[in-house]
């Protein structure tokens, strides 16, 4: 037994699979037990002492090392770091690894990546998110809904219960939200300064993609979000910017969609739904809440007087301005109509490979 271990050990270290192997060995030892054989007590010692592993990270390579055994035997190039094999543990059918959904995940990546010299972590991560999305398949594309009949349209959005609460926003840049809800999602812009469609890219299931869509299964996440205690002296806690991955109120977005969304702001008055819209004309056909803050989007000039024309007819808890990004100097007739306005540049995306800085957008500023 423990020349087994030795021969394991000395394969582990001279292979050229590097930690894929040590992975493998780490597995072999747990199942079999060998640390005993090697002279510790606990795989736990046998982990700290041998490879200077804590107990958690040498269950990960454990899991790692799983995914790796197999993918081995249907001759699939293997990934070359324990950190690509990790991401592929989340799928699982019970307890147990999914053999069939870590072979379709890893043959998408493959496809992206051929050199997995230039694959990340990351990218890996992001195809196992799309995968899951596409698995529970909680949406309807526009597309979908304009097939349907009237009586199936109607029964998607009756409001039922589920477990969706808003997204904590973990972007600094917007400070003046702390949460997100998107129950619609996608848009026909087109801006080249989407980021939007960047997110979309990389975590939307390809069949769903940036196409406008419904999950009315968020539907239900303002009622499911406790309202933090912090909203009580900063009032971006109590903000949700709504729809952030959508435009709302696009010509294109069928009016059922939108009196469901309204419906659910109704219902949780403890909320501020901050909606952000480029047809600001479309917002006189709706009536809002007090606890909707009707906002539209003016990155420069040609759209000035849209904004202000739509927005003195608009009824709202508050109104603002979305100077985001601001591309050139603008002026304003009426901009007494609004009671808030954000200021910034524009960030990098996939058609804009720029950054504009927000001090050139605030150089612009004239009292």
């Amino acid at each position: 037994m423990r020349a087994r271990v030795s021969a394991l050990h000395r394969y582990a270290k001279t292979a050229g699979y590097d930690k894929a192997t040590a992975n493998t060995y780490a597995e072999v030892a747990y199942k079999t037990r060998l640390y005993r054989a090697a002279g510790f007590e606990t795989f736990e010692e046998y982990c700290a002492e041998r490879w200077e592993w804590e107990k958690r990270h040498a269950y990960r390579l454990i899991d790692a090392a799983s995914v790796i055994e197999l993918l081995r035997p249907k001759g699939h190039k293997l990934p070359s770091r324990e950190a690509h094999a990790r991401p592929l543990t989340k799928l699982r059918d019970g307890d147990d690894l999914d053999f069939t959904a870590i072979a379709a995940v890893w043959s998408e990546v493959l496809k992206r990546f051929p050199e997995l010299r230039k694959l990340k972590a990351k990218d890996v991560e992001d195809a196992v998110e799309r995968y899951l999305a596409a698995l529970a398949k909680d949406w309807i594309t526009l597309d979908e809904w304009n097939e349907t009949d009237t009586n199936a349209q109607r029964e998607a959005l009756i409001p039922f219960q589920t477990n969706k609460t808003f997204n904590p926003q973990d972007n600094a840049s917007i400070e003046w939200a702390q949460w997100s809800w998107n129950p619609v999602t996608g848009c026909k812009h087109d801006c080249p300064y989407c980021y939007a469609r960047d997110i979309a890219g990389r975590f939307y299931p390809q069949e769903q993609g940036f196409n406008p869509s419904i999950l009315p299964g968020r539907l239900s996440a303002p009622t499911n979000t406790k309202l933090p205690g912090k909203a009580e002296h900063d009032i971006s806690h109590r903000n949700v910017f709504t729809c952030s991955m959508a435009d709302l109120f696009g010509r294109w977005v069928p009016s059922e969609w939108i009196e469901a969304v309204l419906a659910s702001v109704r219902d949780a008055p403890q909320w501020n739904f901050l909606f952000l819209t480029k047809f600001p004309k479309r917002l006189a056909e709706f009536e809002f809440p007090d606890n909707a803050w009707m906002g539209t989007t003016v990155d420069c000039q040609a759209r000035v007087k849209a904004a202000e024309a739509a927005f003195a007819d608009v009824e709202c808890g508050k109104k603002w301005l979305s100077v985001e990004p601001m591309i050139e100097p603008l002026k304003f007739s009426r901009l007494e109509l609004f009671d808030w306005i954000v200021l910034g540049g524009a960030s990098r995306s996939e058609l804009r490979r720029f950054f504009q800085t927000a001090y050139q957008a605030n150089s612009w500023l004239r009292a």
